[in-house]
């Protein structure tokens, strides 16, 4: 076995792909999954399997290789890209595409250029600033469903919402307390315009049990969740389906610390800060399959190919060279992205679409 390497703990992501499935059905919303977390065509047929009809990805070359999988309903979501017009035609000629935007400009492109019809969800921003239009702005909401109304290649799929600050609450209860306002402004939306309304990010999917007006949910972590998201109060750690295995290759007892082959090129940069401050880039879960507890054993610190660990005195004094270390990862989409494949608990491969779409 080549370290380092991910692993798929595949009962646990089954798991959580069943329970969100079953929490769509039970609020009679449409289940429409971000597959930009797992990435996995393998991974995908769980979803086949729990009655998936629809998915969202985050690029045009992503939609493709699910194309290719026999996916034929595929959101789109990330603004537009107009330069990738000659592509969004081909893919649009095999399957319902949908797209986001919040651009006049881009909705008259789009409609000029297109070949075959393609859906338009208009992004709204519940305040977290990244794109989309403000979802107060009702003049500019008016102006841009009567243009996708009058558009002659063009089809009105509903509003698209994501509220990432929730990546930043630090518990259940403040999840609800941010998202709670918003589901409300989505009502009194709902009465205005009454077209569909897709909401998607993890924490509040994870954490809701009414979606109010919602008319679909495109959550994607949850597949997987991760070390922030037990500790935004999404998850458990019991429901962390995939970790880091990376091998020993230096010890310092008079730090306590360990290097390990595991590095920026492999977790990311994400992290967290703990409760005395300190940056955590993953979590020690197991030492040669062996779980261990605690928060006090973490990675402290990455440079390119570098982990070191922070660990206590009396593990770090059980510890050799070439052990194999479990880290649960801070965010598990960019992980997963970085490795390229899955390797499960018994061994077996999963495909990951950055290292088998070349096109």
């Amino acid at each position: 076995m080549n370290f380092p390497l991910l692993r798929l703990h595949l009962e646990v992501a089954s798991k959580n792909i069943k329970l969100m499935a079953k929490k769509a059905k039970d609020s009679n919303v449409e289940f429409r999954p971000h597959f930009k977390t797992h990435q996995s065509r393998m991974i995908g047929e769980l979803f086949k399997a729990e009655g998936v009809k629809a998915i969202t990805v985050s690029s045009v070359e992503m939609a493709d290789f699910f194309i290719d999988d026999g996916w034929n309903d595929i959101t789109i979501a990330f603004p537009v890209d107009i330069r990738k017009m000659e592509r969004l035609n081909e893919l649009s000629s095999k399957a319902k595409i949908h797209i986001i935007t919040d651009q006049l400009e881009s909705l008259s492109i789009l409609d000029k250029r297109s070949d075959h019809q393609i859906g338009v969800y208009l992004e709204l921003d519940p305040g977290y600033g990244r794109s989309g239009v403000d979802y107060s702005r009702r003049d500019t909401i008016s102006k841009f469903i009567e243009k996708v109304n009058k558009a002659k290649n063009l089809d009105l799929s509903g509003f698209y919402m994501h509220a990432g600050y929730t990546y930043q609450c630090k518990s259940k209860e403040e999840i609800e307390e941010r998202i709670l306002p918003v589901l409300s402004e989505l009502k009194d939306i709902k009465q205005i315009y009454n077209i569909p309304i897709c909401f998607g990010d993890t924490p509040s999917c994870s954490v809701l049990d009414d979606f109010g007006v919602v008319d679909q949910i495109s959550p994607g972590n949850f597949v997987f969740y991760d070390w922030m998201q037990f500790k935004i109060g999404s998850c458990t750690k019991e429901d962390i389906a995939v970790s880091m295995e990376c091998p020993v290759t230096a010890i310092y007892p008079d730090r306590n610390e360990l290097v390990i082959h595991g590095g920026a090129i492999h977790f990311s940069k994400d992290y967290i800060f703990d409760e005395s401050g300190n940056k955590v880039f993953g979590v020690l879960y197991a030492v040669n399959g062996v779980k261990v507890s605690g928060e006090r054993n973490y990675l402290k610190a990455l440079s390119q190919e570098h982990g070191i660990l922070k660990a206590d005195k009396d593990l770090i004094s059980q510890i050799r060279i070439g052990d194999i270390v479990s880290i649960y990862p801070i965010h598990s989409c960019l992980t997963a992205n970085l490795m390229g494949k899955y390797i499960d608990d018994s061994d077996n491969y999963y495909d990951h679409f950055s290292r088998s779409y070349l096109k």
